[in-house]
């Protein structure tokens, strides 16, 4: 058993509200049923001059 480490970036939506965000993320990331996440952060945020937020995300998954 390898552990692989795994980046996305993701754009976030207007509609998902701080609250939402967790839940919106772990969604996100589970969208591909091959990967077994064990863990996983948001470690950066940018906002482009146009207000579009793009969140930095890794973890570590099975593989």
């Amino acid at each position: 058993m390898k552990l692989l480490r795994l980046q996305r970036q993701l754009i976030w939506p207007e509609h998902v509200s701080i609250i939402e965000l967790r839940a919106w993320v772990r969604a996100e990331l589970a969208s591909d049923p091959d990967v077994e996440l064990l863990r996983w952060a948001i470690t950066g945020l940018t906002t482009s001059a146009d207000g579009v937020r793009c969140l930095q995300v890794e973890g570590v998954r099975l593989g």
